[in-house]
């Protein structure tokens, strides 16, 4: 019961704070800003998002990572940088809703475009979906589906970097080139 509760406060969070944005839908080679979210489960998971990390990185491109973990620490393998920041159950207020200094620099900025490549019923990350200031929000989450400018059905559960090519392929059909 006690967690209904919490659930039912933190959505009403949501609809409260969700921030009313100016959707642009432009390519992924013509955006200057992306930021990523994502939640890390091991260190498996770390690494390969580390790798998109860098893929999508270039000298005119900035590249920002937020991501959550769902368990009472940050593990010592998510290294704190300049472009990634990590939080864990700790950051989170009494009902969910994250709270954590580097948060309001990642919700402040104006990204071109946020990519969320959670999959799993995450209402921190869905909060942090909801007052983002994006251009363009998408992802493939189920359980997000309405906090997204562009859905991406994932029907044969893609690992993170076919999700990232599909994403490459619809974003340069919807923009024609």
């Amino acid at each position: 019961m006690f967690n209904s509760l919490k659930q039912k406060k933190l959505k009403r969070s949501l609809k409260k704070h969700k921030v009313v944005r100016e959707k642009t839908i432009m390519s992924l080679d013509k955006t200057r800003s992306i930021a990523m979210m994502c939640q890390i489960t091991d260190e498996e998971s770390y690494k390969e998002i580390h790798d998109l990390l860098s893929k999508l990185h270039s000298p005119r491109r900035n590249v920002w990572l937020l991501a959550y973990i769902n368990k009472k620490e940050v593990p010592y393998y998510c290294l704190p940088q300049l472009s990634a920041d990590y939080f864990s159950n700790k950051e989170l207020n009494w009902y969910g809703k994250p709270n954590f200094s580097q948060l309001k620099d990642f919700i402040s900025k104006d990204f071109d475009v946020l990519i969320d490549f959670s999959r799993q019923n995450l209402p921190p990350l869905q909060y942090i979906l909801s007052v983002c200031n994006a251009k363009l929000v998408i992802g493939a989450n189920e359980y997000a589906e309405e906090l997204y400018d562009v859905y991406i059905q994932d029907e044969n559960n893609m690992d993170n970097l076919s999700l990232l090519k599909t994403i490459h392929n619809y974003l340069h059909k919807l923009t024609g080139g």
